[in-house]
């Protein structure tokens, strides 16, 4: 299975591809806030995310563009 794991912009991204009946992926991610001085890691799940993929890769792909564009614009959906 696919997974993608970086921080960026003062997020952990963990991007995951769930497997479909079907042979079909289903994209998955999971935000943190890094801890630091004064602010306290927490973390956001986005699970059931779609379209569904024919790859682990391209779920995986798909999910982490998300995380990233969550912080770049950040997006009122997430919430930690």
């Amino acid at each position: 299975m696919a997974m993608y794991r970086v921080q960026f912009g003062g997020y952990l991204i963990e991007a995951t591809a769930f497997h479909l009946p079907g042979d079909l992926w289903q994209p998955r991610l999971t935000m943190t806030r890094v801890p630091g001085p004064g602010v306290l890691g927490k973390s956001q799940a986005f699970p059931g995310l779609g379209p569904a993929f024919q790859t682990a890769k391209e779920a995986a792909r798909f999910a982490a563009d998300l995380g990233r564009r969550l912080v770049d614009e950040r997006s009122a959906r997430l919430k930690v």
